[in-house]
C-alpha cells in the first residue's frame, strides 16, 4: 500500500494567500529575475502547464524577503542585508532565513545612513546589519551618559526593527494548518 503522506509542496497561491501575504505580481517579479536567490525549488514551472512548487525553506526565504520589502527597503539594501546574514557574494534569502531561525534572532536591526545630496556622483548609502535578542536590544540602541546621567540613542544613524521571528512564526502555523488540511 501506498504512504498517505503528503509532500510537503506549496504553490504560489498558498504563498500569497495562505502563507505570507506577498502580492502574486511581486512573487512573479521576483521569481523571474532571479532576486534575492528567490525560487521555486520543488518544481520549477517553466512550462506554461507546470506549477511553480515551494519548499517550506522556500517559503521562509519568500516571508524574509516581503518583510524587508515591506519596511520599504529595496534592490541592492534588501540583497546587502541578505548577504551580511546568510554571510555569502550572491543573495540567498533561503540561507538567510535558516540562518535567522538556527540561531533564534529575535531582531533584525537595519542601520543606514541616507545619501546626502551633492554635486559629485552621489554615493550609495551606507547600511549595516545587526542581529540581536530582546535581552541585547537596548545594548545596540541605547547607551548611557556618564556625564548627563541620561540615556539616549547610540546612533545618529536611521534604524528599522524588524521582528522576524514572529513573521516566521505566523508562517509556521499557517503551514502546519495548510499541511492538516491536505
Amino acid at each position: 500500500m501506498m504512504s498517505s503522506k503528503i509532500a510537503p509542496e506549496i504553490d504560489a497561491a498558498d504563498i500569497c494567500e495562505r502563507l505570507v501575504g506577498i502580492t502574486p505580481v511581486y512573487l512573479q517579479n521576483f521569481l523571474q529575475r532571479g532576486s534575492y536567490g528567490l525560487r521555486s525549488s520543488v518544481s520549477p514551472g517553466k512550462v506554461r502547464s507546470k506549477r511553480r512548487l515551494f519548499s517550506p525553506e522556500d517559503v521562509y526565504g519568500i516571508a524574509l524577503v516581503w518583510i524587508l520589502f515591506e519596511t520599504g527597503l529595496r534592490g541592492d539594501s534588501i540583497a546587502r542585508i541578505l548577504n551580511d546574514i546568510a554571510q555569502t557574494k550572491k543573495p540567498n534569502a533561503n540561507l538567510a532565513a535558516a540562518e535567522l531561525m538556527e540561531f533564534h534572532w529575535q531582531y533584525l536591526l537595519v542601520f543606514f545612513t541616507p545619501r546626502r545630496p551633492s554635486k559629485s556622483i552621489p554615493q550609495e548609502s551606507e547600511l549595516r546589519v545587526q542581529l540581536s535578542t530582546f535581552e541585547d536590544l537596548t545594548v545596540h540602541l541605547i547607551v548611557k551618559d556618564p556625564d548627563k546621567g541620561d540615556e539616549h540613542l547610540m546612533t545618529r544613524e536611521n534604524v528599522v526593527i524588524i521582528n522576524v521571528p514572529e513573521k516566521f512564526e505566523d508562517v509556521r502555523r499557517r503551514l502546519e494548518i495548510l499541511f492538516q488540511l491536505r
